[in-house]
């Protein structure tokens, strides 16, 4: 099955933003998303999904977080055999570079745009091939945009919430 993609859009409550959380984003940090947070998905079928209304508990199993970054080493569908392992970032000069260009080769707006430095960027792999990846396609923290790709061989729509849910929280 090919690659899907979807753009995921946070929208900030700076309203109800703490001092902790403002102090944190001046600083460059990125926040998690919170309860007053806005979480859009916009899948590239043109479906438009609220992460939050849309959220269901896929009962995925996640192993123990990488050396140094926030992921999980590996996760699978419960009762499920097949695993999605992690790919590394390589560790240049102390800065982790990963790179995107294999699994975002057919989305215009990954091809047109810039990326950006985040601790959410990731990519998995599963049986060889990268199947599921997230990176920062803005430098907005006030409304981050992000770019998600997914092999629809192994994920539906649901399981893409779910992700997005408990990565960003």
């Amino acid at each position: 099955m090919p690659i899907k993609y979807a753009e995921l859009i946070i929208i900030r409550n700076l309203e109800e933003e703490s001092i902790f959380s403002f102090v944190k984003r001046k600083f460059g940090n990125e926040n998690s998303v919170t309860d007053n947070d806005s979480v859009i998905l916009l899948f590239d079928d043109e479906t438009i999904c609220d992460v939050k209304k849309e959220y269901i508990d896929k009962q995925y199993v996640f192993g123990p977080n990488a050396y140094q970054l926030m992921y999980p080493t590996f996760f699978n569908k419960k009762d499920d055999e097949l695993l999605f392992f992690l790919k590394y970032p390589n560790f240049v000069n102390g800065l982790i570079t990963l790179s995107f260009k294999k699994i975002f080769n057919k989305n215009p707006n990954f091809l047109i745009s810039k990326q950006y430095c985040s601790e959410y960027n990731v990519i998995y792999k599963c049986n060889g091939d990268e199947v599921f990846s997230i990176v920062k396609n803005s430098f907005n923290d006030i409304k981050p945009i992000y770019l998600i790709a997914y092999d629809d061989k192994y994920f539906e729509k649901s399981d893409i919430v779910y992700l997005v849910m408990r990565t960003f929280r």
